[in-house]
């Protein structure tokens, strides 16, 4: 996929938004009527909504909404998306990339405390965060949400110190990388992104915030996921109504991870499952 808009949109909105769906095997319709068991023995929020009509609130794509369509909402999200952990840091850097005010700085920040507090990780170094993102403030909020657990942190202005930071890593040591805020319509702009990617070598992972329009959000998914990456981090779930727009990117071609929920660092990302997501769209705002 080229940066452009004129290029996303020749992309088949059927191909684009729905990934590998095409292949999945739903093929009864949502259940419907009073006391509808969607997923995970939940009631819909509202007995004269079906399953398709809280799915269209989201403003869940059409097509997926069909492609969905199963014994139980959760059953639909596990045939049609990906679920998954993140990749392990300790073995190749991982850079979170993403618009600006995506919350990809706060996630970061989420990751690198749960390294800190995890058992399985208290005889390794601190995690190593690498800030690539200038623009003003992006520093100074990313060093007050890490100073309490003496996390280090590297301004990566220049390749010469990315590349070093890398390369001085210890062993089993986490590197944590936060790319400047993109456009994905913007060729230079991915190109910037990319480049830093590759000088240290990182695994590349969305962080998409939810209660964006659903095809921005595809739109954005599918240009990472061209880009070789394979994860995404749900932002900002807990001030958001509407998150059809994680599941129009995640059908792009990558996994749901984790779902930030919580302005806390400690504690404030939850494992994405489809019973968990399932859960998250049945529950609609009163």
């Amino acid at each position: 996929m080229q940066d452009s808009p004129s290029d996303t949109a020749s992309q088949p909105v059927g191909e684009r938004r729905q990934g590998n769906t095409q292949e999945s095997s739903p093929v009864s319709a949502p259940a419907q009527g009073k006391g509808v068991v969607a997923g995970n023995g939940v009631s819909l929020p509202v007995s004269h909504l079906t399953v398709e009509d809280v799915l269209r609130w989201h403003s869940v794509p059409e097509p997926l909404i069909h492609a969905l369509a199963g014994k139980t909402l959760a059953d639909g999200l596990a045939n049609v998306l990906s679920f998954g952990a993140l990749p392990d840091a300790t073995k190749t850097p991982l850079a979170f990339g993403g618009a600006s005010g995506s919350g990809k700085t706060l996630v970061l920040a989420k990751l690198a405390a749960r390294y800190i507090l995890s058992e399985d990780y208290k005889d390794c170094p601190p995690p190593l965060v690498i800030a690539c993102d200038h623009t003003a403030g992006s520093f100074a909020k990313l060093s007050a949400l890490l100073q309490p657990y003496n996390i280090p942190i590297i301004q990566g202005s220049t390749s010469e110190i990315l590349a070093d930071a890398v390369n001085h890593k210890e062993p089993g040591q986490p590197i944590l990388v936060d790319l400047p805020g993109i456009c994905v319509y913007s060729p230079v702009s991915m190109s910037k992104m990319m480049q830093m990617v590759e000088r240290v070598g990182a695994t590349l992972s969305l962080v998409l915030p939810a209660g964006l329009d659903a095809e921005e959000s595809a739109d954005i998914g599918y240009a990472f996921a061209q880009r070789g990456a394979t994860t995404m981090v749900a932002s900002k779930m807990d001030q958001a109504g509407r998150v059809g727009g994680i599941i129009a990117a995640a059908a792009c071609g990558l996994t749901l991870t984790y779902g930030s929920c919580s302005s806390s660092i400690v504690g404030g990302l939850v494992p994405l499952t489809a019973n968990v997501l399932a859960n998250r769209l049945l529950t609609l705002p009163s």
